[in-house]
């Protein structure tokens, strides 16, 4: 549809007034023929041509279209007063079109004046992946020193300065479900040593924080959560495997029950994973992250995009080292991702046992 608007646009003068989210008002696609043919009366219908900046070259070719009348080509489109610009993100600045980080840069200014380098990187982090900046090479050459002060008095070059400010900011992205490379804050692609990706799912886990009161927990618990509390815990430590569901009502101490687990395996160096069908139950649980984040749960599932989870991935390290898996709230979610988890589970512990052997608690409310 597009490269035909392109072709209309080379021989119709009244198409090369238009944009491209303008043109169904006056033309039709003609799905059979594959080209646009004139309405005989204007109909408003107005295609709305929408993108997220995640999309990269793709965010900014639409926003192009929603503002340039008249393309005849790709090259036509990035070419703003005779210049032909590399990227479709070069022509729309070109334009005029994108806006400055004015904001960002203020608060990040801001920001150093008070907080150390590391709440600064992950700041900086945090930044990059929910506020889409607009040039975010710039805000890193802006800040970069900023963000290196606590490495530039253990490190005795720059170049090694940056390396350890770039991996810190990489990991916080990565948490996030996002890749530093598709920030382009360097010409060359930033890598790292393998070995130490590979670890570091699993060091993040260990080094969660385990609240005091989550620790005198356990002793606090009613007899139907002290029955639960002792069934799983008995199974982890045994290394044997077991599917659990708690059912309760809201308000009858599920979430209660999940953080003494958690602690209590936490506290003998062991990996718990917690996890949740929503953000809101996540967040309440110390080291929480969504289903969908924790397993990189596809939104759509079928028989043949159940999970892409690598054997030798970070992921796959943590899930063969997890003693426990809690997803609360799990009647929320579809079916097929549980089975998901289980199919990748089993996968990646060569185990053809439920849950690859693993000790997992799902909880929730059927009512």
């Amino acid at each position: 549809m597009l490269t035909e608007f392109f072709a209309l646009n080379r021989v119709d003068e009244n198409a090369k007034r238009l944009l491209y989210k303008e043109f169904p008002e006056y033309y039709v696609w003609n799905q059979q023929n594959k080209d646009w043919t004139p309405r005989k009366k204007k109909t408003v219908i107005g295609r709305i041509v929408t993108a997220n900046p995640f999309d990269g070259e793709r965010y900014y070719l639409r926003i192009l279209l929603n503002h340039v009348r008249g393309p005849l080509s790709f090259d036509d489109l990035r070419t703003v007063d005779g210049v032909v610009a590399p990227t479709f993100h070069e022509a729309a600045t070109m334009h005029g079109l994108l806006q400055r980080d004015s904001s960002l840069e203020d608060c990040l200014q801001e920001a150093s004046l008070y907080q150390v380098p590391s709440s600064l990187r992950r700041l900086f982090a945090t930044i990059l992946v929910y506020c889409n900046p607009t040039y975010p090479r710039e805000l890193w050459e802006s800040f970069e020193q900023d963000m290196s002060a606590d490495f530039k008095s253990t490190e005795d070059s720059i170049s090694k300065v940056r390396t350890q400010v770039l991996r810190s900011i990489s990991f916080t992205i990565e948490s996030m479900g996002k890749d530093i490379n598709s920030y382009h804050l360097l010409d060359d692609d930033i890598c790292f040593d393998e070995e130490e990706f590979q670890s570091r799912e699993i060091d993040d886990e260990l080094a969660v924080a385990i609240p005091k009161e989550d620790i005198a927990a356990s002793q606090f618990l009613n007899s139907e959560q002290q029955h639960v509390y002792n069934a799983v815990l008995e199974k982890v430590f045994a290394n044997q495997n077991a599917a659990f569901f708690v059912d309760g009502p809201g308000g009858t101490g599920k979430t209660f029950l999940y953080r003494a687990l958690l602690a209590t395996v936490r506290s003998r160096k062991l990996v718990a994973l917690a996890t949740a069908s929503s953000g809101v139950a996540a967040s309440i649980l110390p080291g929480g992250r969504t289903a969908h984040s924790r397993f990189k749960l596809p939104l759509d599932t079928d028989e043949r995009n159940m999970y892409c989870v690598s054997k030798e991935s970070a992921l796959a390290n943590l899930l063969r080292a997890a003693k426990l898996i809690i997803w609360d709230e799990s009647p929320m979610t579809r079916k097929q991702h549980i089975e998901a988890l289980d199919k990748m589970l089993q996968d990646i512990n060569d185990s053809d046992v439920t849950f690859g052997a693993k000790v997992v608690v799902f909880g929730g409310d059927f009512r």
